[in-house]
Order: structure tokens, then C-alpha cells, then sequence
């Protein structure tokens, strides 16, 4: 029998590593291309992911959930069948999106407004095909609760990217060679993990074709992919509103591109951070409420969900105050870019509605109420683009984060709701800890800022960050213990409990 604590920790372990090299990769992808070819990288992205989205977002998750299934009913035949058609139906799906990408280079021209941009896009063409395969059978690992695997094949995937991306952009200094370069590394990248995770699982799994598999993963996956894929269209549509809106605004071209370079390839990612956390517990999750929901395990349901969401609030609110006391030193101590440490500070609130977000999407598509969160999503959607339309001219790049975050507010708070619905048993404290956490932030956030401009005047901007930092997670630590708001405690219950799924 598997623990929770087993398979969080391995999830956990990989997860640190795997982020940490992507953020170390991060600081030199983005030194290396400057904020303007940041910028067309991720221009180019936006509309990779929609395609990106088509081929791993919901078929993975499908094929987990699926391959879970027959594995505790011990119908292994399906299980090969229910893969073999997962990746015939991912590899259909690939192909004719390489063929949209190539063949509507003109109306992504004009999406994406720089056809610098574009041809960075042809360039990753093959990486979505790639993606496919890796998706299908890092989903059946997945499934199987090979979580070893599963983090092993992420991990490497980053060490590659890392490695090939160094070797071919150190001798260039053009930003804009630097990209197609960093586009051909990423190509390489995928093909890597695609071959390992299909080496891993024909070490001791066979794949077939079965009909009936294709109408299964294909009704699973639809409504997870919609949600996925109105995201995916969320980046494209962001990446035209964002830079028009600041021109009206008055910003040139180039420092349009460049703002949009810093807080959506510098800022953003350093928001998802705790994540890494966050994110393994939900991976966990997945399969484990989905066993439950078959067989009708109401309150291990209730008490899994609760207490996520606790662990979750309580890991957020150890990084906002750091962001709001010494973001801008971050950012300047990472990117050499102070612009990217004021959006830091200012976005730090960001942070907890953003780790509700995943996590409560995450257990509504583990609940079968996938159509559910596509609703959610796409009116938490439709509050981020009005809010950048009509913000953006008014306060320029900082309308991004006060649009997202109403955004992902709105989407976490309809989440809850369905979850609620849907588990009358649970029991949120959500609200009520919000309140608790916010009242000791701000004055630990004031504390510490005050602190690190002391500290300046001594020590350089590395340790102030660091000093400053950790006074910030003892106080929120301490604070919290003293105002009983989270038992740590509780965090090691949920780690080491066990989850009888059988």
C-alpha cells in the first residue's frame, strides 16, 4: 500500500529540482535574450501553446485517470488498449496542428504583430508532435502512479533543455539569432523526453487499439482540453491586447514588446514558485480522488480536498510577503532588470489566487465536473480581457496584474462553489483564513522591506534579499503558530496518512 507521503515526496523532490533548474535556465534564457527577445520568444510561445494544449493538456490527464481505473479493476488489456489509442488520437491531432501552423503563417503575422515572432513559431513546429508522444505516455506512468518516472522524465527534459540551449547560444550575441536558436534546443528537448518516456513504459507495458477506447479518452479529454485550450488562447489573445493597448497608452513598439518581454517571461513565472510545492500535491491528488469518486468515498474526498486547500493557502502565504518586501531586489539579483523587480512587488498578492486556481481546477477535473471548469474558466476569461481593454491605456504594464488577478479570483471562487456542490461534506475555511493570513502580512511585509533598506546600506543586493527573505518566511512561520491560523501538524498528517484506494 502507497502513502500519500511516499508518492508527495517523490513528486515533491523532483519538482524542486526540475524548478530549479528551469529558474536557474530562466535567469540565463532571459540575460541571454534581453528583454525584446524574451519578448518574441514569448510572443511565439502563445501560439504554440494553443496547439501544445490540443496534445497534452487533456489527453494526459484522460489517459492517468483511465489507466488508473483498469489498473484497480486489474483489467490490464484495456489499460494497453486505452494507450495505444490515446496515442492515436494525439498524434492525428499533432500532425494537422503542425499543418495549421505552417499554413496560417500569414494570420499569425498579424496575430502576433511581428513577423519575427512568426518565424520563431515555424521554427517549434516539431516539438508539437514530439509532445504528443511524451504526453500519452507520461500519462499512462502517470495513471500508474510511477511517480518516479514521471518526475525522472521532467527532470531530464530540463537538464537537456539547459545543456543544448547553453552550448548552441554561447557564442551568439544577436537576441534575435538567440531565439530561433533556443527554439531548435527546445525542438531537441522534446524529442528526448518523448523517447525516454516511451522507454520507460515498454520496459514493462505492450499498447493495442480498441474502438471503444477512442470514444472513452476522447470524452474524457474534450472538456479537460477546452479548459486547457481557452488558456492557451488566453496567451495569444494577451500577447495582441497587451502591446496594442500599451501603445495606445504611449509606449513605442519596442518598449511595448520589451514590457511585455519583462512581466510575462521575468515577472510571471517567478509567481508560480510555489507551485513546485503545490503542484505535486495535486498530481497526487488526481488519481487518488478519482478512485475515491468511483467508489463513493464521500468523506476521504472531503477531507483530502480540505485539507489541500489549508497546505496550499499556508505555502502561498509564506512567498507573498517576500515578494512585497524585496521583489525589487529580486528582480535586480536575478535579471539585472529592475522593472521586472517592481512588477514583482506589486504582483505578489497574485500569488494565492493563482495556487487556488490550479489546485481547485484540478479537483474538479479529478471530480468528472471537467465542463464545469471550462465554464468557470472561461468567465474568469472574459473578466481578464475587459479588465485589460479598459485598464491598460489608464495604468499601462501593471493593468496585467490587477486584470489577472481578478481573473483568477473569479475562476477560484466559482471553483469552490462547484466543489462544495459536488462534496456537501467539505468544510471550507478558506474565507476565514484569508482574513487571518492578510492581517499579518502587511505588517511582516513592512517590516521586512524597512529591514532590507537598512541592510543596503551595508551588504549588497544578493544578501539583502536573502536576510530579508527568511526574516520574512520566520515571521510568517512564527505568526502563524502564535494566531493558530495553520498546524503545521496537519501538513505532516496529510504527507504521511494513507490512502486505501483499494
Amino acid at each position: 500500500m502507497k502513502t500519500f507521503f511516499k508518492a508527495v515526496m517523490i513528486t515533491t523532490i523532483f519538482s524542486v529540482l526540475t524548478r530549479a533548474l528551469g529558474f536557474v535556465f530562466r535567469i540565463y534564457f532571459s540575460r541571454k535574450l534581453g528583454a525584446e527577445g524574451l519578448g518574441l520568444f514569448q510572443m511565439a510561445s502563445s501560439v504554440l501553446g494553443i496547439f501544445m494544449t490540443l496534445v497534452s493538456s487533456g489527453i494526459p490527464l484522460s489517459t492517468a485517470k483511465l489507466v488508473s481505473k483498469y489498473e484497480v479493476g486489474g483489467q490490464l488489456k484495456k489499460r494497453n488498449q486505452l494507450v495505444g489509442s490515446a496515442l492515436i488520437v494525439a498524434l492525428v491531432v499533432a500532425v494537422l496542428s503542425s499543418f495549421l501552423i505552417v499554413i496560417l503563417r500569414a494570420f499569425w503575422g498579424v496575430v502576433l504583430t511581428d513577423n519575427r515572432a512568426v518565424e520563431i513559431l515555424i521554427i517549434l513546429v516539431p516539438s508539437v508532435v514530439f509532445s504528443a508522444i511524451y504526453a500519452v505516455f507520461r500519462g499512462a506512468l502517470w495513471g500508474q502512479n510511477d511517480y518516479f518516472s514521471c518526475g525522472l522524465t521532467e527532470l531530464v527534459e530540463q537538464i537537456f533543455r539547459f545543456v543544448l540551449t547553453f552550448v548552441m547560444l554561447r557564442n551568439i550575441t544577436d537576441f534575435f539569432v538567440s531565439s530561433k536558436y533556443a527554439a531548435i534546443a527546445f525542438n531537441l528537448t522534446c524529442l528526448i523526453s518523448a523517447l525516454l518516456s516511451v522507454f520507460i513504459y515498454f520496459r514493462r507495458g505492450k499498447i493495442g487499439v480498441a474502438k471503444s477506447e477512442f470514444k472513452s479518452i476522447i470524452k474524457s479529454a474534450a472538456p479537460i482540453t477546452g479548459v486547457r485550450l481557452a488558456n492557451s488562447l488566453v496567451q495569444p489573445l494577451t500577447t495582441f491586447i497587451i502591446p496594442t493597448m500599451l501603445i495606445v497608452a504611449g509606449y513605442t513598439k519596442s518598449e511595448a514588446v520589451a514590457s511585455f518581454g519583462v512581466i510575462m517571461g521575468m515577472t510571471w513565472p517567478l509567481l508560480f514558485v510555489p507551485m513546485t510545492i503545490i503542484g505535486s500535491i495535486s498530481m497526487v491528488l488526481i488519481p487518488s480522488i478519482s478512485a475515491m469518486a468511483t467508489k463513493n468515498m464521500g468523506e476521504q474526498i472531503a477531507d483530502n480536498v480540505q485539507k489541500a486547500l489549508e497546505v496550499s493557502m499556508f505555502i502561498s502565504m509564506l512567498f507573498i510577503p517576500v515578494y512585497l518586501a524585496v521583489g525589487d531586489l529580486i528582480g535586480i539579483v536575478l535579471y539585472n532588470n529592475q522593472l521586472s523587480g517592481v512588477l514583482l512587488q506589486l504582483a505578489g498578492v497574485c500569488v494565492l489566487p493563482i495556487t487556488l486556481c490550479n489546485l481547485t481546477g484540478s479537483v474538479l477535473n479529478a471530480l468528472n465536473l471537467e465542463v464545469k471548469s471550462f465554464v468557470n474558466y472561461l468567465l474568469g476569461s472574459l473578466v481578464l480581457f475587459a479588465c485589460l481593454i479598459v485598464l491598460t491605456p489608464i495604468i499601462g504594464i501593471n493593468s496585467v496584474i490587477v486584470s489577472f488577478f481578478l481573473s483568477m479570483t473569479t475562476i477560484t471562487l466559482l471553483n469552490l462553489r462547484k466543489i462544495k456542490q459536488k462534496v456537501p461534506s467539505l468544510k471550507f475555511t478558506v474565507f476565514a483564513n484569508s482574513f487571518k493570513y492578510t492581517l499579518i502580512v502587511a505588517p511582516i511585509s513592512l517590516t521586512c522591506h524597512f529591514v532590507a533598506n537598512i541592510l543596503r546600506h551595508v551588504f549588497n543586493y544578493f544578501i539583502c534579499a536573502s536576510i530579508s527573505g527568511l526574516l520574512c518566511v520566520g515571521l510568517m512561520i512564527l505568526f502563524v503558530k502564535i494566531f493558530n491560523i495553520y498546524d503545521l501538524k496537519n501538513l505532516f498528517a496529510l504527507l504521511k496518512r494513507k490512502k486505501k484506494v483499494n
